[in-house]
Parts: C-alpha cells; sequence; structure tokens
C-alpha cells in the first residue's frame, strides 16, 4: 500500500484512501515524534537524543519502553513497517521506502530540476508542480520549534521564487488571469515587496489591465501606510512613465547610494538625530575577505533599497541604512539572502546584524 506524507500547510498521512489528520491520532506523543522523524528522516538518529527531547529526565529504562510503544503507534497509525521505522542498538531511523512519498522530498526534487535549467515547457511542468505541492509552512504544527526553523525559512524562499517565476511565465504568455492570481499569493507572503508591486504594475499597465495595475497600487499604499511611510510613485505618475519608458522604468534609477565609509557615518549621526527609529541599519559580514565579489555583490544589493539609502562596504563587509519602519526589517534581511544565495555565498560564510 503506497503512504504520501504532506508536511506543507498541516501534517497528514494519506494510505489508500484513508486520511490521517492530526485529530486522528492515538497519542500526540506519537504525532510529535513522527513529524521529528519526518525531519531527520534517513539519518541515524541516537535514541538518547529522542529521550532528551521528548522524555526530558525521564529515568533510562522507562525512556526506551515510552519510545518503543510511541513508534509502535506512529507505525499503526501510519502503516509505515519496522523496514522502514526501527531501532537499531541505540539509533533509531525512519528510512521511507519506495512506497512512501513524502512531499518536502518532492518539492526539493522539482526545484533542483528547475535550477539546472530545464526547457521552457518543462520549467512550466516544475513551477506548477511546485505551486501545487506547497500548501503552507513545513511541519507548521512544530512553529516555534528551533529545530525545523532553518528548513521552513528554506522552503519558504524556494516557494517565494516559485511564485516569482510563474508569474513572469504567465506574463509571457499573456495569461493575465493566473498571473494576477500569483501575484496575489506571493504578495501575500512578501506585503512589503515594493520592486516587485511595481514590476506587477508596470507589467498589468503595459497589457492595459489598468484595473488589476490600480488594485496592486492601493495595496500596496495601504501596505505602506501601516508601517508609516508612502509609495515612491503616484499612481499617474507610474502609467505615464510605463507608456512613455520602454524596459524597467519603475525601477531604474531608483537604488541605494553607495558611498565612502566617511560619509556613511556622518548621514547614520545626521538620521539618528533627525529620525529616531525611522530608519533600520543592516551590516554584512563575511567570515573572510571576498575582494573578487565585493564590489559585483554590491551592485546587486543597491537595486534592492529605494532611492535615499545609502551603502557602503569593506573587503569584508557591507553596510546599509534604509529609511523605512523597523516592522521592514526581515523582508530586508530575506532580500539580501537571496542576493546572497545567487551568487552561491552559503550562509555559514556571513552573518546579517
Amino acid at each position: 500500500m503506497k503512504i504520501l506524507i504532506k508536511t506543507f500547510g498541516g501534517t497528514k498521512v494519506i494510505k489508500g484512501n484513508e486520511f490521517i489528520n492530526a485529530k486522528d491520532w492515538p497519542s500526540q506523543k506519537a504525532f510529535s515524534l513522527f513529524r521529528y522523524l519526518i525531519f531527520r528522516r534517513n539519518e541515524e538518529i541516537s535514541v538518547e537524543e529522542l529521550y532528551d527531547l521528548f522524555w526530558e529526565g525521564m529515568e533510562e529504562t522507562f525512556a526506551r519502553s515510552n519510545l518503543n510503544t510511541t513508534l509502535y503507534l506512529i507505525r499503526r497509525t501510519t502503516g509505515i513497517s519496522t523496514e522502514e521505522l526501527y531501532i537499531r542498538g541505540s539509533l533509531c531511523v525512519f528510512r521511507p521506502s519506495e512506497r512512501v512519498t513524502i512531499d518536502a522530498d518532492m518539492f526539493e526534487e522539482y526545484y533542483r530540476s528547475f535550477q539546472s535549467i530545464p526547457s521552457v515547457m518543462e520549467g512550466e511542468k516544475l513551477l506548477k508542480k511546485m505551486y501545487e505541492i506547497y500548501t503552507g509552512p513545513f511541519l507548521i504544527e512544530d512553529a516555534f520549534a528551533e529545530w525545523v526553523q532553518e528548513a521552513r525559512e528554506m522552503y519558504e524562499t524556494w516557494y517565494s521564487n516559485v511564485l516569482k517565476s510563474l508569474f513572469e511565465l504567465y506574463l509571457s504568455k499573456e495569461n493575465y488571469e493566473d498571473a494576477f492570481e500569483v501575484i496575489k499569493t506571493y504578495l501575500n507572503r512578501e506585503p512589503y515587496d515594493e520592486e516587485v508591486y511595481y514590476k506587477a504594475i508596470e507589467a498589468f499597465a503595459k497589457s492595459g489591465q489598468i484595473s488589476r495595475a490600480k488594485k496592486l497600487y492601493d495595496r500596496l499604499s495601504k501596505r505602506l501606510r501601516e508601517i508609516g511611510i508612502k509609495p515612491r510613485f503616484v499612481f499617474k505618475d507610474l502609467l505615464v512613465k510605463t507608456r512613455q519608458t520602454p524596459g524597467n522604468p519603475l525601477v531604474n534609477g531608483n537604488r541605494a547610494l553607495i558611498v565612502d565609509n566617511n560619509f556613511f557615518e556622518k548621514i547614520l549621526f545626521l538620521e539618528t538625530r533627525k529620525r529616531g527609529e525611522g530608519f533600520v541599519v543592516l551590516e554584512l559580514k563575511f567570515r573572510g575577505s571576498i575582494n573578487e565579489a565585493m564590489k559585483e555583490l554590491v551592485q546587486k544589493v543597491a537595486p534592492l533599497f529605494r532611492k535615499g539609502d545609502i551603502i557602503t562596504f569593506t573587503n569584508d563587509s557591507i553596510r546599509v541604512l534604509a529609511h523605512c519602519a523597523k516592522q521592514r526589517r526581515p523582508v530586508l534581511e530575506s532580500r539580501l539572502k537571496n542576493v546572497l544565495g545567487e551568487m552561491g555565498i552559503e550562509k555559514d560564510q556571513y552573518t546579517i546584524g
């Protein structure tokens, strides 16, 4: 019997025609351990680690008995066999066989295939599959567990990239209905991403979809007002620029200014006195010099920020002063991480403070 384990937007198991939701588990401890084993699938986990996580402070004999009982409940509930979920000596292993499919594995496989630059037709198929698979955060029941945060953030970043790629695909095919739905989904996740708003507004305006462009602009205005700032452009001016200028008139010329360190410090001092908390300072520090790539990286970072923001850099760091409310900081950090990822710079090579 085939088993499908869904991890996005709520953990579910589908075995044959039977759906097993959170409320169907005979033990919430078993359900919790099952989610952790999904996260650590194909790894050898010491039983002591599981004792500490799920039966902290319990005498080892009782913890071992509880672990065996809980694994039995997991197998009975999901249909997973003793060959797929077992204890050998001091190690516990969940090694799904070919009959067990996990949606996160499918998503990863499709995303890596898409990154290898497939044909346009194959790329479209992969994007649509990923769009269907991702229905919400990974293992959302463990929203505050530290062990899952990095994986969850990775999937969320990948899904955002899928949405942007799918949006551009639909635009290229003049499929404005689906493009509008996809960009709404993206902006629900990234409500302060002005550059994507402006790109979408430009695309819809150029295609004559003025009402949709206006809806997006009104949505952007509302979001920005919530954090105390205004859009860079008035909607009527956007329409004029879109009609007059080819290419991407809503982004060109509206990027952070790159300055030397002394000038940056002077501006920072003045802004501190004048604005209080009306700005955010981001410091990207590298573990070692990246002399060769720094100038290229700074040129890629500058368009992520608004006209009036400033950037300075050294051989091993970049600092950005962005004029925005503190609530936007996570969005700005996410943009930086995306650019670093595109340049092949791994997370363990830098910190953002």
